[in-house]
């Protein structure tokens, strides 16, 4: 069998939701227990997830890119606000 980066990044996001399921099954019965949980589990179940998402995406998702345009491609936006106030009557 041959391993790919879909597989691994399969394996991770399955690990995941196994893992957040299994805490959630877990701490039913004490709630601070369940706080405390799914708080640690929140933080893991994001790192298995932008994991998976770098891998099938060839590029770090959770980073702030400079561009998403293509090479020697160029974006110009232009907004305009129109203010208008009351006069103030002394």
């Amino acid at each position: 069998m041959k391993i790919t980066l879909n597989g691994i990044a399969l394996a991770a996001l399955l690990m995941a939701v196994v893992l957040m399921a299994y805490l959630f099954a877990a701490s039913r019965t004490d709630p601070s227990l369940r706080i405390a949980a799914l708080v640690a589990g929140t933080g893991l179940v994001a790192s298995l997830a932008s994991i998976a998402s770098t891998l099938l995406t060839g590029k770090d998702v959770t980073a702030k890119q400079a561009s998403d345009l293509p090479p020697n491609s160029s974006l110009s936006t232009t907004t305009t606000v129109n203010t208008t106030t009351p006069e103030v009557k002394p």
